[in-house]
């Protein structure tokens, strides 16, 4: 793996090979994030850099902090860390009011078209951003939305069916590919995909953290739009897979979607679609927490990035406590440390944010 550091322009600017320690955290529903801790000779190369390369990875790091320490007994290091290029689409916002109808990875494309491609002003564009292959997944949907940063809203409108994008470095060409993809399914209950079953009787899992928590979760949302009264326009969502499910519901207020735009009309059926659409990304907020955390050992019989990578999902078992699950990985953690590599898998969402949880802990 060499490192190759690049300036704003995407022209390089050095690269290196030798370093103490990487942190390389892929992840399915959001950005994901690296770290990188090196000798003190490369600060002025890493303080310098726009962004940061992996020659044998897709993704491209955005550098966003840098740091040089200097102890009393003198010894120097140098570190820098940021999040992949992903989190820059966040970087612009829908300033007015965005209607459309089509798959969500349609939507997203559209999204990146008129925020970055061709915008209506010029000095919003990222010209290094560029549509990639369709892909032709997702089925379709009505999104209406205006103020969220157009990222956390591509990301938001693809979970409800599974998907996720990225944007994939050319190096060659210095372009930024906007891809949205479906991990493949590779549990042993399909037949199309190799199977990838975590087990602890195959010895490919160790240090196993499993975590249920329903304490927030919701499965049955009315979702109120616009008017007043009993003319206010309503819908009920429903996501329970079984009717004798215990019912949790909540109550949105979703009176921003309006029927009627000054660029776009919708029928009272359109409408209540996107009522329901909005329905079903609240919900994904109190999704029941479901993961299983472990570090994977790499020696084993399935190898990283052949038989199971990003976004796969995947059967888990541990037969020691009896648990055994279908789940996404929704995030590698790569580590390295001189010869030593570290995967840390996670299977499935946890949709609780560190504070919730460091108030949850405080609370208990």
């Amino acid at each position: 793996m060499r490192l190759i550091f690049l300036d704003k322009d995407f022209e390089t600017i050095g690269s290196m090979s030798v370093y103490s320690s990487l942190i390389w955290d892929r992840r399915y529903y959001e950005p994901g994030v690296f770290e990188l801790h090196a000798s003190v000779e490369y600060f002025s190369l890493m303080n310098n850099a726009r962004y940061l390369f992996r020659n044998d990875r897709h993704e491209l790091g955005v550098i966003r902090e840098v740091e040089y320490t200097q102890t009393d007994k003198g010894e120097r290091t140098a570190y820098c860390k940021g999040y992949f290029a992903e989190k820059l689409l966040d970087e612009r916002v829908t300033d007015t009011t965005f209607n459309m109808t089509g798959t969500p990875e349609e939507i997203s494309r559209a999204l990146v078209t008129q925020y970055f491609i061709s915008p209506a002003e010029p000095d919003r564009a990222m010209s290094h951003i560029v549509l990639g292959e369709l892909n032709n997944v997702g089925t379709s949907i009505k999104k209406q939305n205006t103020g969220d940063p157009i990222g956390e809203l591509m990301f938001d409108i693809e979970q409800t069916q599974e998907l996720s994008h990225r944007l994939v470095f050319d190096y060659e060409d210095n372009l930024l590919r906007l891809e949205v993809w479906k991990g493949l399914d590779r549990t042993d209950e399909q037949t199309e995909n190799s199977w990838a079953v975590f087990s602890d009787a195959f010895k490919n899992v160790k240090d196993v953290v499993y975590d249920r928590d329903e304490s927030e979760y919701k499965n049955y949302a009315y979702v109120a739009g616009e008017g007043e009264g009993a003319a206010r326009k309503k819908v009920e969502v429903d996501i329970r897979t079984d009717p004798n499910e215990e019912r949790r519901e909540i109550y949105v207020d979703a009176r921003d979607l309006q029927q009627t735009t000054d660029e776009h009309s919708y029928t009272d059926a359109q409408y209540l679609d996107l009522l329901r659409q909005r329905g079903k990304e609240k919900l994904a907020e109190y999704d029941l927490i479901e993961t299983v955390s472990s570090n994977i050992e790499t020696l084993a019989n399935l190898v990283y990035g052949v038989d199971y990578d990003l976004g796969d999902r995947c059967t888990y078992q541990n037969l020691d406590v009896g648990i055994e699950c279908t789940k996404r990985i929704t995030e590698i953690e790569e580590v390295y440390e001189g010869a030593k590599v570290t995967l840390n898998i996670t299977f499935g969402t946890d949709n609780a944010t560190s504070i919730h949880k460091i108030i949850k802990k405080e609370i208990s």
